[in-house]
């Protein structure tokens, strides 16, 4: 009898134990300050990468490419955000072009106020065989298979600080530059040499062709609201009959590329999320 009264003590006595525990647990989670991850997404429509060939007096910017994606910021570490961005040439693309991915790894901010971020850049060059084959029944060039060519390096990419600019109606700006020498990362260098990048970008872009094609037929007309043009210095080749165009002022080298990126930013979602001392600690 004895024995038994002293099993259930020890069962009760457990119980309370766990339950106490548990309470403890509680108490401490409730405890804990919450805080909250703000995801920003980038608006394709006037988010803009800058592709430049060369360096200082030298530079020559080469094309326009649309940016999409999304950042996080942690409220905890606001310095400290997750970045993913893709780099596009939009619509305009031919048989060959190229894209290009950036996925975030850590971030430190500078005493001069430049959050640096690290990560990685994979570049895709896409390359498609075209016939063309004109006659009464041409719709256009016909392109072959994609075949894809890719590679990854590790950059950095130099922000203004986040923190310095106030959200607008939801929406905030954030500006950045990475830079790249052949040497470490010749696709990116062939793929800005090589592919026709955009150098003009249109939103809402139109294109109609004439109701008829005579003599002077001067191809298809396209309407829309202009967002970016290149920022390039152009000088004629030569006047009267020998006129034929506008050069590039300068000759850039092919061994040095920067692209500057102007972000445009819009919240999507701000969750709040509570985190335990004893998870903290885990971590």
């Amino acid at each position: 009898m004895k024995t038994h009264a002293l099993h259930n003590l020890h069962l009760v006595t457990g119980k309370v134990s766990m339950a106490l525990a548990w309470l403890l647990v509680l108490a401490v989670s409730s405890s804990s300050p919450a805080h909250a991850q703000e995801t920003w997404r980038l608006d394709p429509q006037l988010s803009i990468a800058r592709l430049s060939l060369g360096s200082g007096s030298n530079a020559l910017e080469i094309g326009l490419a649309r940016v999409s994606g999304v950042v996080v910021f942690d409220s905890n570490d606001p310095t400290d955000p997750s970045v993913n961005l893709e780099i596009t040439p939009g619509d305009d693309t031919g048989g060959e072009y190229a894209k290009m991915r950036f996925t975030s790894k850590r971030s430190v901010m500078t005493r001069d106020g430049k959050l640096i971020v690290t990560g990685d850049l994979s570049v895709t060059r896409i390359e498609r065989s075209v016939t063309a084959d004109p006659n009464e029944a041409y719709a256009g060039p016909q392109f072959g298979d994609p075949v894809a060519h890719t590679d990854a390096r590790q950059i950095t990419l130099a922000f203004d600080d986040p923190r310095g600019f106030l959200a607008h109606h939801g929406t905030k700006p954030l500006a950045g530059t990475t830079s790249a020498i052949r040497e470490d990362f010749p696709r990116l260098l062939d793929v800005l040499t090589l592919d026709d990048w955009p150098t003009v970008l249109v939103n809402d872009k139109k294109c109609e062709a004439p109701p008829t094609v005579g003599e002077d037929y001067s191809g298809v007309k396209c309407s829309g609201t202009e967002i970016a043009v290149v920022s390039n210095t152009e000088v004629p080749t030569g006047v009267g009959e020998g006129y034929y165009g506008f050069p590039p002022a300068v000759a850039p080298d092919h061994n040095h590329a920067t692209i500057t990126l102007n972000l445009r930013l819009t919240q999507i979602s701000a969750t709040p999320s509570v985190v335990s001392k004893a998870e903290s600690a885990g971590h």
